[in-house]
């Protein structure tokens, strides 16, 4: 599936082998470093974790070299997902980045290349199991349309880190062979690939072993993701469910109405957090399942937006499993629930970044179906695809704004990184 390309690779791997200094510092970006000393001190990576941290804070990997990296779109400081708002192309790089970001969509590598989905969180993604169909509904996978199955390596993260390298939105690589080349004409890297898989040769030599060595590449950056230093557990609501924090009026009430009146609770959950079950402990708040809730679409999308994103359907009518592929139309517009964890510091929000606060995404599950409602003065935009569009779930939810600014409160609760006092 990932490899659908026949390896254009071996057309340009002369070519793609630049002779990197070995003992260059890294070309990480010190902005999106973990902000996190706690973290750093106490988590100790193993060989594979710190290859793949490596791996996915280097920008040297892309095509041009040197502007994007994994972290460039999965930034640590905002949750591991992306900017809302960034200069873009060369003017990016007099507010400190690369690339840029328009509306929650990414730059890609080659100046002026957009896709039209915001990066979701790499957070918490290598919890989200292979996907699988009930007969009723597809659950797992990642990327928003889940092609990132699982199915082939056993894990979703794994699969999804392999495809931003080869998109031409993206990093832009022409094939495996070229990012591989970049890793095995560097000492540093050659001395990580040991110490994680136990050789130093990056065999590039027939297809077969270059599939198999950027299948390391992902399973790298699976491990790095599925470290503490990613899925942290180090939020309000984590200590509260230790008994080290005491949730302040509004959290509680907000949690109360996650779920009750609100609803929360019937898409962004995983064990618990329903009317009859208490919230577990790491809890994902993500039924990982695929919903069309009527978002509207994003009129500030560099990527374009002349046609509905078919979301789950796009990847389901190309797929080899005929059942699947049958089950296209009825997931026209539907999109994978995405954790709540860490929604606090995103920038954006939704598939197409069409919402930029979190007040503004409460209130539109509230409102959506109440007429003249809005925000700031502007009604809601019409949904992007009617058809598939769940319209029992919410849209008149009936809460009053300060019970949305509680819902808030508890969201953000979720949010890694408190250090405060035990309460």
């Amino acid at each position: 599936m990932l490899h659908s390309h026949k390896l254009r690779s071996f057309a340009v791997l002369a070519s793609a082998l630049f002779i990197l200094d070995s003992c260059q510092k890294d070309a990480i970006d010190p902005a999106l470093e973990i902000d996190n000393a706690r973290a750093r001190t106490k988590t100790k990576l193993t060989a594979v974790q710190q290859l793949g941290k490596q791996i996915f804070f280097d920008a040297r990997l892309s095509e041009p070299m040197g502007v994007q990296s994994c972290a460039s779109c999965h930034a640590p400081q905002v949750g591991f997902s992306g900017f809302g708002d960034i200069p873009t192309g060369g003017a990016a790089s007099a507010a400190g980045f690369k690339r840029g970001f328009v509306a929650g969509i990414g730059e890609g590598a080659v100046i002026g290349a957009f896709g039209r989905r915001k990066p979701p969180t790499a957070a918490y993604a290598t919890l989200v199991p292979v996907m699988d169909f009930d007969g009723q509904e597809f659950t797992g996978g990642l990327f928003w349309d889940g092609r990132a199955t699982g199915l082939r390596l056993g894990s979703t993260a794994a699969e999804q880190a392999l495809g931003p390298f080869l998109a031409d939105k993206e990093q832009n690589h022409p094939g495996p062979a070229s990012v591989l080349a970049k890793l095995k004409s560097n000492r540093s890297y050659l001395a990580l690939w040991k110490a994680a898989f136990g050789t130093s040769e990056i065999d590039v030599s027939n297809e077969t072993a270059v599939l198999a060595n950027y299948d390391n590449v992902g399973l790298a950056i699976d491990a790095y993701e599925g470290s503490s230093e990613v899925n942290q557990y180090s939020s309000k609501f984590d200590a509260f469910q230790a008994g080290r924090y005491t949730m302040n009026a509004q959290e509680a009430e907000g949690m109360a109405l996650f779920n009750n009146e609100a609803g929360c609770n019937d898409c962004h959950k995983q064990l618990g957090g329903n009317r009859n079950r208490p919230f577990v402990t790491g809890e994902l708040f993500a039924d990982f399942a695929y919903h069309n809730i009527g978002i509207p679409q994003n009129a500030n999308n560099p990527g374009g937006n002349l046609a509905p994103d078919p979301g789950l359907a796009g990847f389901l009518a190309t797929s080899d499993n005929l059942t699947w592929r049958a089950q296209a139309t009825a997931n026209f517009g539907k999109f994978r629930t995405p954790t709540l964890r860490n929604v606090g510091k995103a920038q954006r929000f939704m598939h197409n970044g069409v919402f930029s606060s979190l007040e503004e995404v409460v209130h539109f599950y509230n409102t959506r179906d109440v007429p003249g409602a809005g925000w700031n003065g502007v009604p809601w935009g019409r949904p992007e695809y009617l058809p598939t569009m769940d319209d029992q779930a919410l849209g008149n939810l009936g809460l009053t704004p300060a019970q949305e600014a509680a819902v808030v409160a508890f969201l953000r609760t979720m949010d890694d990184g408190y250090t405060g006092p035990v309460q």
